[in-house]
């Protein structure tokens, strides 16, 4: 009985502690935080907020007040600032003369400008080597010291964009953005209206390097806008307001006694942006986009020039099956697509249109009735004309394949392609597929320039033959040739040496693409 008293005993005593202290009890242990909150907000210098009525003091609005006043003219010169501007402002302040020109030279509109009076070639050198002098000058030194700049730039535009009218107008519905002639009439409120904004000012002003040196960004601002929007003096002196506030973690508490959550706490966000090798990449991509998009232009006005001298027009029909059409169906799910179809489409045309008529009327004349002096010497551009003929039919060949209603290949990619987002082995079979059809056509293209270029080469030596007459030496009977093509064999010769020469320029338009096969 005696031990059943003694625990008796303990357990009144536990019950009388717990009751004082709220043992374990959860909302008592936050009721307890809570209090011992208030007394150390009320020890601090700044009594803005009175936990007994959960008001928020009128003197908060005015230190916020004050803040707002002072970097009134900051705020509107920020609001009509871009990101992209802050960034070429850092930039260019860091650069030197030489390095400023090179800027303005990569410009696309400077490289517009350049490509009216320049080669595209020349250009090009031009360009790259103003990058190469703009790049050089970005040791790791001024990389780090152009983040830096940038990084305070960011936090004091961010600070200064805080919406302190927002939260001032809650103590006082009278006051007018921007606008300071009239004294405001702040009253308190409850807290419960701005926890949210004083979470929001904490996120953008706790983050700030309160002990850096800020003096390299306002004398950005002079250099740029010619005047300061907040003098160096007058910031310093909020910063020193505002970490008095940050130190003892006056807000922190007010928002914790707000929101009767002990355990909330304001994480500063640390920021350490990088814009210098950013900047970089982004100068090197734009001007090479800017390049490329004369060369595509330049090309464009090129190929059409020469579609009008070989075909007379510039609306060549395409294939019926491999063709930019049906390409995009694959270029749209990120395959190449049909990388040769327009110069295929054009070989094809001057093949049937061109090779099969009058460069073979020719031929019939110069290698089947001209009696050559070795027929040996005949056999090379007889060869070229075959080997044409062989590859007009190829073409035909490769472009019954893409058929999908019948083709080899064309039922295949038909097939595989609804799979090919979920199916890797489908998307695998589909290059394969594609890459093969574009050898084929990327094959045919180079071999039809050379055997065009060589069969040229044999008839600009026919030509020089034809002038010696009568002491020619490759073919003996020019007159009878010459009366058969009724006085105009020449002519002939000289109108298919200049048809084949500008097709072969206008296959070499797209050369870039063939020398990457």
């Amino acid at each position: 009985m005696a031990k059943e008293a003694k625990g008796k005993k303990r357990n009144f005593f536990q019950d009388l502690i717990s009751s004082i202290f709220g043992g374990g009890d959860p909302e008592a242990v936050k009721k307890r935080m809570l209090k011992n909150i208030a007394k150390n907000l009320q020890k601090s210098k700044f009594h803005f907020y009175k936990p007994s009525s959960h008001e928020v003091d009128a003197t908060l609005a005015k230190f916020f007040y004050d803040i707002y006043k002072a970097i009134s003219p900051a705020q509107l010169m920020f609001q009509n600032t871009t990101p992209n501007a802050m960034k070429s402002m850092v930039i260019n302040s860091t650069l030197g003369e030489k390095q400023l020109e090179a800027v303005e030279t990569l410009s696309e509109n400077s490289i517009n400008e350049l490509a009216k009076k320049m080669k595209i070639k020349d250009l090009t050198e031009k360009v790259n080597e103003s990058y190469e002098l703009l790049s050089a000058e970005f040791s790791s030194e001024k990389i780090a010291r152009i983040d830096l700049l940038y990084t305070k730039l960011v936090q004091f535009s961010n600070f200064c964009q805080y919406d302190f009218y927002f939260l001032l107008k809650k103590f006082d519905n009278s006051i007018k953005e921007h606008n300071f002639s009239a004294p405001p009439r702040f009253q308190n409120i409850n807290g419960t209206y701005i926890a949210e904004d004083l979470k929001n000012f904490m996120a953008v002003a706790w983050g700030m390097p309160f002990e850096a040196d800020w003096e390299d960004v306002f004398k950005l601002m002079r250099a740029v806008k010619g005047v300061e929007p907040v003098t160096l003096t007058v910031w310093k002196k909020i910063l020193v307001r505002l970490r008095g506030l940050r130190d003892r973690h006056v807000l922190e508490m007010m928002v914790q006694l707000i929101t009767e959550d002990p355990a909330w706490r304001e994480v500063p966000k640390v920021e350490d942006l990088h814009i210098a090798d950013d900047y970089l990449s982004e100068t090197k991509k734009n001007m090479e986009t800017a390049l490329a998009q004369l060369k595509a232009k330049q090309t464009a006005g090129k190929v059409d020039s020469l579609l009008t001298q070989v075909f007379g027009t510039t609306e060549i029909p395409g294939l019926k099956n491999y063709n930019d059409t049906n390409s995009s169906v694959f270029t749209r799910k990120d395959f190449d697509g049909y990388l040769y179809a327009e110069p295929l489409s054009y070989l094809k045309q001057f093949l049937l249109e061109y090779t099969k008529k009058d460069i073979r009327e020719l031929s019939d004349i110069l290698l089947v009735r001209g009696d050559w002096a070795n027929q040996q010497l005949a056999t090379p551009m007889s060869e070229c004309f075959h080997q044409l003929m062989d590859i007009a039919e190829r073409i035909i060949t490769l472009d019954n394949r893409m058929n999908e209603e019948g083709g080899e290949i064309g039922i295949k990619l038909k097939t595989l392609l609804p799979r090919s987002e979920r199916d890797k082995e489908a998307r695998n079979i589909i290059k394969t597929l594609l890459n093969d059809a574009n050898e084929a056509a990327g094959s045919m293209i180079l071999l039809s320039v050379q055997q065009f270029v060589a069969f040229d080469r044999n008839l600009k030596m026919c030509l020089e033959d034809f002038v010696k007459q009568p002491r020619s030496e490759l073919i003996m009977n020019w007159k009878d040739l010459d009366h058969f093509a009724e006085g105009k064999l020449k002519d002939m010769c000289v109108d298919v040496y200049k048809k084949i020469y500008m097709f072969v320029q206008l296959m070499q338009t797209f050369s870039v693409e063939l020398d990457e096969e």
